[in-house]
């Protein structure tokens, strides 16, 4: 029974963090929220959330990643 119910929270997380390959157990994403300017966010299944904003996705998604494993260590 936990597993699935699991399943169903990872399905709906993974709806609006659709980037699931950077680090385990955390699901990200990148939005532009205005010009040229973007924010990346992570969740993990505890509720925990990182995110940065920035010009560059890529670094910032990055740092994002970065920042989830430092919290994933604690």
């Amino acid at each position: 029974m936990k597993e699935e119910i699991r399943g169903m929270i990872e399905t709906a997380i993974i709806k609006n963090f659709p980037i699931t390959n950077k680090l385990e157990g955390w699901y990200f994403r990148i939005k532009e929220i205005s010009a040229g300017v973007y924010v990346a966010e992570g969740k993990d299944l505890f509720g925990r959330q990182v995110s940065r904003e920035g010009t560059d996705p890529d670094k910032i998604l990055s740092m994002c990643v970065n920042d989830a494993k430092q919290m994933k260590e604690l």
